[in-house]
C-alpha cells in the first residue's frame, strides 16, 4: 500500500518508507556539517545544515538549527530525474492510497497542514492557523493570496468542496472512486458531520466525536490536499488519469504522464512559497531492479529506489550516497478470514510456523531489514517488545493442520505485489521462498499477481485469500498504523480481511481518544498481543528506509515525516 512506504524516496516518506499527531519524540543526535544546496552542476552556495539521527521511539522530537544559517540560494536551475520501481496509480488526491501516487500528488497539491521537519507536530500550510475548544468543532483560518496553477483562487469554498467530496460516498465528483483514507482516518465515528464557510478565508467544521489528532490527519497530502473544483468538474472522470491535467496549488505543475514510462512536472514560478530552485521533476518507471541501479550508476537518473540487495554496492560507489533512516515500515502476509480455511486459527498458526521467516532477511534485505515480531516497528508508540516472531517449526505446523481437519494440507492462491517496495524488494522471489516452505507441510500455493492499481483494489474488496503487502508510517502515530489496519466498528469486521476481534477494535478506539501517552501505549501494546495471538497477519520484516542519490545532488537532509525533499529545491519559505 502506501503506504506505504517503506523506503524514503524522492517525494514521500510514506511510499517507500513512505507512502497518521502528537505522538511521543525520540532523542535526536545532532551535528552541523558543511553542505551545498543546488542540484546537478549549477553554481553552488554553501550553508551549514543540521543532520539528525532518530533513535528509540518516536516521541516529540525537536531539532535545533544554528542561528547563523545562510539563506537558501535563489538560483533557479536543474532537473531531478527519479528512477522508481512502478508507475503512479492515480493523480487524483482523495482516492490515492499508494506511495507512487503520493510522491507526485504531494508536489502538485497541498494540504491545510504539514508536519514540522522530523517531528510529528502539525504546522500551518494552506491554513495559517486553527483553533478548537472541544476537539470536535474546528475553525481553520486560510492563507490568503494562494492560487491554483490555472489562476483560480484558493479559499474556504474550495476547502468545503473538497471536504464534501471526501465525506460523501454519493458525491458525483467522486466518479465512483473509493476514498479509502477518509474512511479509515475518519469513518463514522469521526466523520465530518457539518461544514460552514464563515467567510472567504475561514472555514469551520464539526466531527461526529472529538479527536485531538485532526490537524495531524489533515497533513496527509496524498489524500487530504486541495484540488481545484472547477478542473475536477470540467475534466470529469478523466481527472487523475494519464489523459487528464491535474491542477493544484503546489510548487510544481503537471506537464505530462506517459503511462508506465514517466511523469514530468515543472516549476510553479507563482507558488506562494517562492519559486522552487529545481526547474523540473521527472519520475521514470523502471521496474527491473538491476536496470534501475544501472541507470543510477550511469547518471541517467539522479535518485533511485534500490532493492536492499543493491545497497551494499551503492555504499561502495564514490558517485553515490546512501541515506538510511530507522525502520518505519512493515512487510506482512495477510489472510481473508471469511474465506475457508483461513477462518480457522489453526490454519493461520500453521502457516506462521511453516515458514522460516528469519531465513528471508539476509538474502533479501541484507543489513536493511529486521525480522518482525509485533506488527508495528519499535519506532512506533505501542510496539510490543514482548511479542516475538513466530517460531519456525514445520512439525508443529503439520499438527495444527491436522487439528484443523486438514491432515493432507490444502491448496490456495497467494498474491504477491507487482512493484518494488522496501518491505518487499523482490516480491516474487520472496513469494517463491514462502511457497517452498509451505509445500513442505502440504500447503500448495499458486503464486499470482496483477497490475498494481487492480491489486490494491481487489485486496480492499477482500478478493484475495492470502496476500502480501506492507505499510510505511504516514506520520508516526499508532492510530495510523494499528488503527489503520485493525480498527473496525464493533461487530462489523473490515471487508479486506474480515478480522473479527472486537476487543482489538475497543483498544484502538481507546488509543485514539486517550490523551495520556502512557495509557495510549498500554492500549496499543495489548492490541499488538491479541493480533499476534490471533495470527490476524504475519509481520515478516521491519524495513529501514533508504534514499540513494548521485553525489552531484547537493543539499539532501534525511527527514522522517515529509513527503517531498524541500531542502533540494525550496526558495524563500
Amino acid at each position: 500500500m502506501k503506504r506505504l512506504l517503506a523506503t524514503i524516496s524522492l517525494l514521500t516518506i510514506l511510499s517507500l518508507l513512505l507512502t497518521a499527531c502528537a505522538a511521543p519524540t525520540p532523542q535526536v543526535v545532532e551535528k552541523v556539517i558543511k553542505e551545498t544546496v543546488v542540484v546537478e552542476k549549477e553554481k553552488v552556495v554553501e550553508k551549514p545544515v543540521v543532520q539528525t539521527q532518530v533513535v528509540e521511539k518516536i516521541v516529540e522530537r525537536k531539532v535545533e538549527v544554528t542561528p547563523n544559517i545562510t539563506p537558501a540560494p535563489q538560483e533557479l536551475s536543474g532537473t531531478l530525474v527519479v528512477g522508481r520501481g512502478g508507475d503512479t496509480v492515480t493523480l487524483d488526491a482523495g482516492p490515492a492510497t499508494d506511495g507512487e501516487s503520493w510522491r507526485v500528488i504531494c508536489e502538485i497539491n497541498e494540504p491545510l497542514t504539514r508536519l514540522a521537519g522530523t517531528s510529528t507536530k502539525p504546522i500551518p500550510w494552506l491554513a495559517e492557523r486553527w483553533e478548537t475548544k472541544d476537539s470536535k468543532t474546528w475553525t481553520f483560518y486560510l492563507r490568503k493570496g494562494v492560487k491554483f496553477h490555472n489562476g483560480n483562487p484558493f479559499n474556504a469554498e474550495v476547502v468545503k468542496w473538497n471536504m464534501d467530496r471526501w465525506r460523501d460516498a454519493e458525491n458525483k465528483f467522486r466518479f465512483g472512486r473509493k476514498f479509502e483514507y477518509y474512511t479509515k482516518e475518519f469513518g463514522k465515528d469521526y466523520a465530518i458531520t457539518d461544514i460552514k464557510v464563515v467567510d472567504e478565508f475561514t472555514i469551520q467544521f464539526t466531527l461526529a466525536n472529538p479527536t485531538a489528532v485532526l490537524p495531524t490527519k489533515l497533513s496527509l497530502c496524498g489524500v487530504f490536499s486541495m484540488v481545484d473544483p472547477k478542473e475536477v468538474e470540467a475534466q470529469g472522470d478523466k481527472y487523475g488519469t494519464p489523459a487528464s491535467k491535474p491542477v493544484g496549488t503546489g510548487p510544481f505543475k503537471f506537464v505530462e504522464w506517459v503511462k508506465d514510462s514517466k511523469i514530468t512536472l515543472e516549476r510553479n514560478d507563482a507558488w506562494w512559497g517562492g519559486p522552487p530552485r529545481l526547474a523540473r521533476l521527472i519520475y521514470r518507471s523502471i521496474p527491473d531492479n538491476s536496470a534501475r541501479f544501472a541507470e543510477l550508476k550511469a547518471g541517467t537518473v539522479q535518485q533511485a529506489d534500490l532493492a536492499q540487495t543493491d545497497l551494499a554496492a551503492a555504499v561502495k560507489d564514490p558517485n553515490l550516497m546512501v541515506n538510511v533512516l530507522p525502520s518505519l515500515s512493515t512487510g506482512y502476509i495477510a489472510f481473508q478470514q471469511c474465506t475457508k480455511p483461513f477462518d480457522k486459527l489453526e490454519v493461520r498458526q500453521a502457516i506462521a510456523h511453516a515458514v522460516n521467516w528469519a531465513a528471508l532477511i539476509k538474502p533479501f534485505y541484507g543489513d536493511y531489514g529486521e525480522l518482525a515480531g509485533s506488527f508495528q516497528p519499535p519506532t512506533i508508540l505501542g510496539s510490543n517488545p514482548d511479542v516475538k516472531p513466530h517460531e519456525y517449526n514445520p512439525t508443529k505446523a503439520k499438527e495444527l493442520l491436522a487439528k484443523a481437519g486438514l491432515p493432507n494440507g490444502f491448496e490456495t492462491d497467494f498474491w504477491y505485489i507487482p512493484v518494488i517496495r522496501g518491505y518487499f524488494p523482490d516480491s516474487k522471489a520472496i513469494g517463491e521462498a514462502i511457497a517452498a516452505d509451505l509445500a513442505k507441510v502440504g500447503i500448495k500455493v499458486n503464486l499470482k499477481t496483477k497490475d498494481w492499481g487492480a491489486y490494491l483494489a481487489d485486496r480492499l474488496e477482500g478478493k484475495f485469500p492470502m496476500w502480501m503487502l506492507g505499510w510505511g508510517s504516514d506520520n508516526g502515530d499508532p492510530d495510523n498504523y494499528l488503527g489503520w489496519h485493525f480498527y473496525h466498528p464493533v461487530g462489523q469486521p473490515n471487508k479486506e480481511d474480515c478480522y473479527p476481534n472486537d476487543k482489538v477494535a475497543e483498544l484502538l478506539i481507546k488509543g485514539r481518544v486517550e490523551a495520556d501517552p502512557v495509557k495510549r501505549e498500554l492500549a496499543y501494546k495489548e492490541a499488538e498481543k491479541l493480533i499476534h495471538d490471533d495470527v490476524a497477519r504475519v509481520p515478516v520484516v521491519w524495513a529501514k528506509g533508504t534514499a540513494v542519490f548521485r553525489t552531484e545532488v547537493k543539499g539532501y537532509v534525511p527527514v522522517v515525516f515529509r513527503s517531498w525533499y524541500e531542502n533540494l529545491w525550496m526558495g524563500k519559505k
